[in-house]
């Protein structure tokens, strides 16, 4: 034992020797003005041009108010359009279904009556909002044109008014112009029989009220420091209209007094929308580069699209869902309002990641699909519905429920909806000195408009809505757009996830300093490999084999790292796994540099966040939600780097058919550089680049990755089976691995990495088909007790063992039963109680509730199952 340590302290004292060896010549380097650089240096691509669809050919110009018109039909379906109120009916043939844009009863409010709501940003930090109805179709600020298949409106969004006294009726007048402007104006109208008596006394009561008699200087003036009451300025502005009082005249009378009128320029926005008929689905489009703003002081920065389609009235329905993708998928009973819970309204794809990075998630769950439903039982008994697929732009939406109540005293509205909404410019209000500054000075960034055709693919369910059914159809719908060849293997895997190299702090001497260590060697993973030879079709991720293990340089060339062994005992390795017929993938975090090296420079190379800086991340403190800067910390590559990146990469890697990304899959790209902005759709065409290029050489695992990015993999590992648990949900469904059936296989979390009972994710395996997964190191955690990996809390195998083998015995055993990984039904039986049918004939009922449940005269245990037949 000395001796270990002796030599174990004679290799600390060389390692230092040689740290500083290393500082005398980068610092004679320095002095001779030669300074090194990475081997590979990334070059700079371009951003991709996104070519725009274009506005629909007009066939003709439908008038306003001139009743329902019939726009578009198909064998199954009819679209009509009111051209008074803008509702868009659609109509079902055989069954007579009926789904709105608009709802109109002697409860609703504007909003109900509004097709759009817009959000506009000024200059003044402030946002505002305007709904159609108010701003554009009480005033007939509308133009409707039929096109092939649909509609096309043209939305005039405008204030036609203002409310501004000083801008109807001067500050200062002289007594001459005020009598002849006003008052003899006043008594020349009732003369002439054109103002009632009446009236006439009203308003000069209110101009006695408002202005004062300066004798001495000759005038008039508005005595109110403020503004007077909203009844008296409108009775004012109405006098100014009714005696022909102009905007000259005010301009002029008050150039009499050096007074300069501010007349305010008021927000206008033309806004273009396209609703489709096309087969069976209602297609709704509205291309931001259409989008005209005439006053600059406002920027159009959110749409709220169709917030009412499919709106359920909670005074006349009584049993229906709203489905959300948060997590897994959630769903919310109808009539559940809650004044206690904010209306819930999430970002898809985590799109306000970079405006709240600062801040530790207030969510568990992210949405990783663009998707939303509806369904409810209607008045023939039927479960009607819908669900929209946001087709394109869904990299700036979100998701928006609002929960009805029949108890007005509550404070919320009869009304259930689902909707989405989409960003046409994103903002921050960044903190002048800091995020974590107690001085809240701010200043505003923004991107500039956002080209793109934002789509809404609605599909509509006239009978058997059901959370599975729009789980199938919208599984059918990523089949063909991305021309996906169904598949189901039907093999029982298990997914370990090993832990290799990875870089701690250590010191001598009191002094600290980084050290590379593996937590499994290549040698190590054999002999677990061995001792799980019973096991059969292990797929195996080993993190932490390239460029200084798991806290990695930049990608674009890779080295292996030697503290997991030597290249001769890789190949042993990777050569018993193919013969055992097991799979082996090598682990990388493509995007992220945690540490100098291959070129990479911040400035240069990474994305830049709103503040102007580039953008270092870090692990957050659970105690303040805030960064803990003793956590790894990271940049994320530059979208315009990224190409190039890739080409490396794969060029370095050509002996790894394999590779699992743990960062690509669900990594929120763009940049903020104000020198060189790249908006998140522009960034997001980079990755799916990328990943074609990848995947067309490689097979592709994906951490828990989002659905447009889920196609490119053969797995997808860590898809949870929770949803965020919002207040007012009312469970979580598997919606998500409904979609990802027959498409990817996927994984449940780490089985032991978390606080629920291993049965929990046996049960998602029988339930969903979904593969246990493990995160597993060769040697003891106790090495990574106060470093930034201490979550790798209960990974070593040999204590891991028993519970690996005792899952995977219950495991293989159910799929000798089931023999089948397409599911082909799935009901909600009870809360927490699911049952799900496979194409085999063979069903099964789970039970995720701490206490026994009966179905149909059978009993499930806590945390149980029933397979039959």
């Amino acid at each position: 034992m000395r001796e270990i340590r002796i030599s174990i302290l004679k290799e600390r004292i060389n390692n230092i020797k040689l740290i500083k060896v290393f500082s005398v010549i980068l610092a004679v380097s320095f002095l001779l003005g030669v300074l090194t650089i990475g081997r590979s240096e990334l070059e700079k691509g371009s951003v991709p041009k996104i070519t725009p669809l274009g506005i629909s050919e007009v066939i003709e110009t439908i008038p306003a108010n001139s009743g329902e018109i019939l726009v578009a039909s198909t064998p199954t379906k009819r679209m009509y359009i009111d051209s008074s109120t803008l509702n868009i009916k659609i109509e079902d043939v055989k069954t007579g279904a009926e789904w709105n844009t608009i709802f109109d009863d002697d409860k609703a409010t504007e909003n109900e009556k509004s097709p759009l709501i817009i959000k506009f940003l000024g200059k003044d930090s402030q946002i505002y909002e305007w709904s159609a109805f108010k701003y554009c179709i009480s005033d007939g600020n509308y133009e409707i044109y039929k096109i092939k298949n649909g509609v096309r409106i043209e939305f005039n969004f405008m204030r036609s008014t203002s409310h501004n006294l000083n801008e109807y009726m001067p500050q200062k007048i002289s007594i001459e112009r005020f009598e002849e402007a006003f008052l003899d104006k006043i008594d020349q109208k009732v003369a002439e029989g054109t103002l009632s008596k009446e009236k006439a006394e009203r308003y000069k009561s209110a101009l006695n009220l408002v202005y004062e008699k300066d004798q001495q200087n000759n005038c008039y003036y508005n005595k109110f420091a403020g503004s007077p009451s909203a009844s008296v300025v409108n009775l004012l502005i109405e006098l100014a209209q009714e005696v022909g009082y102009t905007t000259e005249m005010l301009i002029q009378d008050s150039q009499e007094f050096g007074i300069t009128v501010d007349i305010t320029e008021y927000p206008e926005f033309k806004i273009v929308m396209e609703v489709l008929l096309e087969n069976d689905d209602m297609v709704v489009r509205i291309p931001t580069y259409e989008i005209k703003a005439r006053n600059d002081f406002y920027v159009l920065q959110n749409v709220i699209v169709l917030p009412n389609f499919g709106l359920v009235s909670a005074n006349e329905f009584e049993e229906g869902y709203i489905l959300v993708p948060d997590g897994s998928g959630a769903l919310f009973k109808i009539n559940t309002f809650d004044e206690k819970y904010p209306e819930y309204s999430r970002p898809v794809y985590n799109n306000t990641y970079y405006n709240t990075v600062y801040d530790m998630p207030e969510y568990g769950e992210e949405l990783h699909m663009p998707v939303f439903g509806m369904m409810f039982r209607n008045q023939k008994s039927q479960m009607q519905g819908f669900m929209g697929i946001i087709e394109n732009g869904a990299h700036t939406a979100y998701i928006n429920v609002k929960l009805g109540t029949k108890i007005a005293e509550t404070g919320g509205l009869p009304y259930n909806k689902v909707f989405a909404s989409f960003d046409t410019v994103q903002y921050s209000r960044v903190k002048v000195f800091g995020p974590y500054s107690s001085n809240d000075a701010r200043y505003l960034v923004t991107t500039d408009n956002i080209d793109m055709d934002f789509c809404i693919r609605y599909k509509l369910f006239p009978q058997d809505a059901s959370y599975f059914n729009m789980a199938k159809e919208y599984r059918d719908y990523l089949v063909k757009r991305y021309d996906i060849n169904v598949s189901y293997d039907n093999k029982p895997k298990l997914f370990f996830e090993v832990i290799g190299a990875l870089t701690i702090e250590d010191r001598f001497l009191g002094v600290p300093y980084d050290r590379v260590i593996s937590m499994t060697t290549y040698n190590e993973l054999m002999n677990i490999l061995k001792d799980m030879e019973s096991i059969e079709n292990k797929v195996i991720i080993y993190n932490g084999i390239f460029n200084s293990g798991i806290n990695n340089y930049l990608m674009n060339t890779v080295n292996l790292v030697k503290e997991n062994g030597k290249l001769s005992e890789l190949q042993r390795l990777m050569d018993f796994i193919s013969h055992s017929g097991d799979e082996f993938f090598a682990g990388v975090e493509l995007t992220k540099v945690y540490q100098k090296g291959n070129g990479f420079k911040a400035r240069k190379h990474a994305i830049y966040g709103f503040n102007g800086k580039p953008q270092e991340i870090m692990g957050y403190n659970l105690a303040t939600g805030r960064f803990n800067r003793l956590s790894n910390r990271y940049f994320i590559v530059n979208p315009l780097y990224f190409t190039s990146l890739v080409e490396g990469f794969i060029k370095s890697t050509e002996a790894f058919g394999n590779i699992c990304l743990h960062d690509i899959g669900n990594v929120y790209y763009a940049n903020y550089n104000p020198q060189e902005m790249i908006d998140p759709l522009k960034a997001n065409a980079i990755i799916q680049e990328g990943l074609t290029k990848l995947s067309g050489i490689k097979t592709l695992a994906l951490n828990n990755p989002n659905i447009d990015r889920m196609v490119y993999g053969k797995y997808a590992l860590n898809v949870s089976r929770e949803s965020s648990d919002f207040g007012t949900m009312y469970c979580s469904i598997p919606f998500r691995q409904l979609v990802m059936n027959g498409i990817v296989e996927y994984t449940t979390l780490d089985v032991n990495m978390s606080k629920e009972d291993i049965r929990y994710y046996i049960l998602q395996a029988i339930e969903l088909g979904s593969h246990p997964k493990f995160i597993i190191s060769g040697k003891t955690v106790d090495l990574l007790k106060n470093t930034s990996f201490s979550h790798y809390f209960f990974a070593q195998y040999s204590k891991l063992k028993d519970t690996i083998f005792d899952v995977y015995r219950e495991y293989k055993n159910v799929w000798n039963k089931i023999k089948s990984k397409e599911i082909v039904d799935h009901q909600m039986l009870q809360e927490n109680v699911f049952m799900t049918k496979y194409a085999s004939g063979v069903s099964v009922i789970v039970n995720y509730n701490r206490y026994p449940v009966t179905v149909d005269g059978n009993v499930i245990e806590p945390l149980g199952y029933r397979i039959w037949p």
